[in-house]
């Protein structure tokens, strides 16, 4: 899978805001997620904006991030590596949770190296 290609077909277009009263305020980088991750944050009264996976992210607009999961190789996923990158070098430090692709994204992001298992 290429960026160009295989997120854009699975992860959402532009944001969306779910829940805006709520708290805390999580930001969804949507690589291919399931619908029922959101249903578990907003049962639990979350504020969710969930971001296309090539969104620029800033710290100031959430109180948590969330990488979903997704399909493909995490090697492949240049720009949402650097945008995590990014927010992993700015002085404001915030959690960042990963689930499956989110979470080899994360260990990309700080140098890691990912392989597929069999």
């Amino acid at each position: 899978m290429n960026e160009s290609s295989g997120m854009s077909v699975c992860a959402l277009q532009s944001p969306v805001v779910y829940n805006e009263g709520g708290s805390p305020r999580i930001c969804v980088v949507d690589c291919g997620l399931k619908y029922n991750q959101l249903r578990c944050f907003l049962t639990r009264g979350v504020r969710l904006e969930v971001v296309p996976w090539d969104h620029s992210l800033n710290t100031d607009e959430y109180d948590g991030l969330f990488l979903s999961n997704g399909p493909g190789d995490p090697a492949m996923c240049t720009a949402v590596i650097e945008n995590i990158r990014r927010v992993l070098q700015q002085d404001s430090k915030k959690p960042i949770f990963g689930i499956c692709l989110g979470h080899q994204l994360l260990a990309s992001a700080i140098g890691c190296s990912t392989y597929k298992m069999k």
